[in-house]
């Protein structure tokens, strides 16, 4: 069974990581990785995933010290190694599968 997905508002979101709403409008603005929904109103919604990224930031910006042009080049890489690590996995798995196919066929 599917866990259900909860949605958090701006307000919310800024009680749980302890920033002031400015601060997230701000970095959602200069970091294309922050994209929360909206609802009919337009009020921003956010998911646990947006958080866990704006959590990421906030430790970069204040206990790494990068400014915003460090952390968008820091998660482009992060971002780039997760891939590299997944197109590897998936290619490891192609790889026993047509390995077991060539034991069927001899």
């Amino acid at each position: 069974m599917k866990k259900e997905e909860k949605f958090y508002y701006i307000g919310e979101v800024s009680k749980i990581v302890e920033l002031p709403p400015h601060i997230i409008r701000f970095w959602e603005k200069e970091l294309s990785f922050i994209k929360p929904l909206r609802d009919q109103k337009g009020h921003r919604i956010y998911t646990e995933k947006d958080i866990e990224k704006i959590n990421r930031i906030k430790f970069l910006v204040y206990n790494e010290g990068y400014k915003i042009r460090g952390v968008k080049k820091k998660l482009r890489e992060a971002n780039v190694k997760e891939a590299a690590r997944d197109t590897k996995k998936f290619l490891e798995e192609i790889l026993k599968d047509i390995k077991e196919i060539k034991k069927c066929l001899q």
